[in-house]
């Protein structure tokens, strides 16, 4: 027979470190990529972050655009109504050639979203402090009365404030127009000039160089704490010295006029109603804008970004205070980038909490496979050394007797006899030994069918060949087998097979010493036991630890190991025991036996019943 020169430990360690080797080729990689999966979501995520406050800046110089494109619009419309518009009367062009005098259309218009009111404030002559102003249609009282309220509070100022004089300076990009004379004495008439200036009719087309500067913004706040904001522009005229003894309505011209004409903006409007207009436009879902004072109360992290609209927009002020006035924040929250980081962190710790189980789950099992073909390794080395010498003690006895007989040694008959009695039972160990092996291959390619059979008679059949395989001259069996119980399914082959085994076996680790005191058979029982019927076989040994009660019954199991255990045997009996009793339906068990000892027991189930 030919053996491994490899020691069984060292295979055994060759085994175990190719588990953990594959284990570790397994894990490693899987941990590696989970946590690079794992640094890509948090560096995504802090990447988010930091780019929320270029968002928030990004979100703010929209806002401002958009307010600026708003303001500019407004602005652009005021620009192209005819400076003389900005006065009591106006004089239209006639296509007949006439003179009229009508109400300025500032009057009459619809004021356009925004704007207040307009004004002209006349600074020919500084000691008259006269200011016009304009509602427009639709006005009521108290409009009025807060328009009339503004202009003259700009008029104080400008006249007492050297602030407010060298804010609103004739602007250098003025615009020099030739317009007819009978549009400026217009402008400057009062409601009794009709006739005068039809009377003047033919002087009164001569074009006349005027200077029309830009608008340009101003914020200030009255003592009450009022916000003002004031688009103007001037307006000068050339002095006409010529008409100086002319009528009184062109009088008015001979040393030139000075204006400042514009319109105030509608604070409410400007700093509550188009924020909220600009917002709705050009910020996104997670962008909001707050006003001051205004806070947020959801709970999430948020980054702000300033828009300041008195300064942003180009309004001179007096004051820094002044500038900072009306400041919104542009606010935009983390919560959406929080829940999604939430989101991916959870399905990954699902996914990984799903990997981490599947990889758990087949380390498990890779490392029970493992152990199971260790020792089944363990076993079949156990069952080749036990074949082996179970084999060479039979060989050598037969070949000792024979030999001796064949060369004459042995003279008495008696021992003649004795020594064929001896070759015979070791040729007999070895048959059952070839047997048992050819039994396995034969259950494993097809078990024999069951059938109904008296389980009782069948034990009886073979006790007679059992009592006859004692060892000693004493009886060590002992049959408990009633004759009224059911039959049950199973082959008498099964049976036959069973009974040997577990009487083998008992006798093996349980033999039954006569001199002993107290010593009992081995007992053979029939009896009924759940919903069938069982076959027990009690010995007083030393019992099978709880540990090894349903290992024992595997393929080649033995407790120890060849080299240390003192018991003969292959490890094939329990096993064959088992396997029957599986092909018949039933099950084989161990238990402890009451008072010391063990109990094999198989259970047959019960053949159905015969109709009569």
């Amino acid at each position: 027979m030919v053996t491994s020169l490899v020691p069984r430990s060292a295979r055994e360690s060759a085994r175990r470190f190719a588990f953990a080797l594959y284990a570790v080729l397994l894990v490693l990689p899987t941990l590696v990529l989970g946590f690079l999966q794992w640094h890509h979501i948090w560096r995504e995520h802090t990447a988010e972050l930091e780019d929320i406050p270029h968002r928030a800046e990004d979100a703010a110089l929209r806002f401002r655009k958009q307010l600026q494109t708003t303001l500019d619009e407004l602005i652009k419309s005021e620009r192209s109504r005819p400076f003389e518009y900005y006065a009591r009367y106006y004089s239209p062009d006639s296509p007949a050639g006439e003179f009229t005098l009508l109400e300025s259309p500032l009057s009459t218009i619809e004021r356009p979203s925004g704007i207040l009111g307009w004004f002209r404030l006349d600074l020919t002559d500084p000691q008259a402090r006269g200011v016009d102003v304009f509602q427009g249609a639709f006005g009521d009282a108290p409009a009025r009365t807060a328009l009339e309220s503004a202009a003259h509070g700009l008029t104080r100022r400008y006249f007492e404030s050297q602030w407010m004089r060298s804010t609103m300076p004739v602007t250098p990009e003025a615009e020099e127009l030739e317009l007819p004379m009978r549009v400026l004495a217009a402008s400057a008439a009062r409601a009794d000039d009709v006739a005068c200036l039809e009377a003047e009719q033919m002087s009164i087309l001569e074009p006349v160089q005027t200077l029309v500067g830009n608008f340009q913004l101003v914020f200030y706040r009255e003592d009450d704490g009022v916000p003002r904001l004031v688009a103007y522009r001037h307006v000068l005229v050339e002095p006409l010295p010529e008409l100086v003894g002319r009528g009184e309505c062109l009088q008015r011209l001979a040393t030139g006029r000075s204006f400042v004409q514009g319109f105030f903006l509608e604070p409410r409007w400007f700093f509550d109603e188009l924020p909220a207009i600009v917002a709705g436009a050009v910020l996104a879902r997670r962008e909001r804008f707050l006003r001051e004072g205004e806070e947020t109360s959801d709970g999430s992290r948020e980054y702000f970004a300033q828009v300041i609209p008195v300064r942003d927009l180009g309004f001179a002020t007096g004051s820094p205070a002044d500038e900072q006035y009306g400041t919104i924040r542009i606010a935009i929250d983390t919560a959406d980038i929080d829940a999604r980081y939430r989101e991916r962190t959870w399905r990954f710790l699902g996914v990984a909490t799903m990997l981490g189980l599947a990889l758990a789950t087949g380390v498990l099992l890779l490392s029970h496979s493992v152990r199971k073909d260790i020792e089944q390794a363990e076993r079949t080395e156990n069952f080749v050394a036990a074949v082996t010498h179970e084999l060479r003690t039979p060989l050598s006895t037969i070949q000792l007797h024979a030999e001796m007989l064949q060369d004459g040694w042995v003279r008495d008959e008696k021992q003649r006899d004795e020594y064929h009695r001896r070759i015979v039972r070791e040729t007999a160990r070895l048959s059952t030994l070839v047997e048992r092996v050819l039994e396995k291959a034969k259950l494993g390619a097809g078990p024999p069918t069951p059938r109904p059979l008296d389980l009782s008679a069948e034990v009886t059949r073979h006790s007679e060949k059992l009592l006859g395989w004692r060892t000693t001259p004493e009886v060590d069996l002992a049959f408990e087998l009633p004759d009224d119980l059911p039959e049950v399914l199973a082959s008498p082959e099964a049976v036959g097979s069973i009974l040997v085994n577990l009487v083998e076996n008992a006798r093996k680790y349980a033999p039954v010493d006569p001199a002993a005191p107290g010593s009992e058979p081995i007992r053979i029982a029939v009896h009924r036991e759940r919903g069938g019927l069982a076959l027990d076989v009690l010995d007083r040994g030393p019992g099978v630890p709880a540990s090894e009660r349903e290992r024992i019954f595997e393929a080649f199991y033995r407790t120890g190991s060849e080299q240390t255990r003192s018991v003969r045997g292959t490890g094939l009996g329990l096993h064959l025991v088992a396997l029957h009793a599986s092909s018949c339906g039933g099950h084989a068990e161990v238990l402890a036996r009451p008072g010391g000892g063990a109990i094999f027991r198989v259970v047959f189930p019960l053949a159905p019943a015969h109709d009569a």
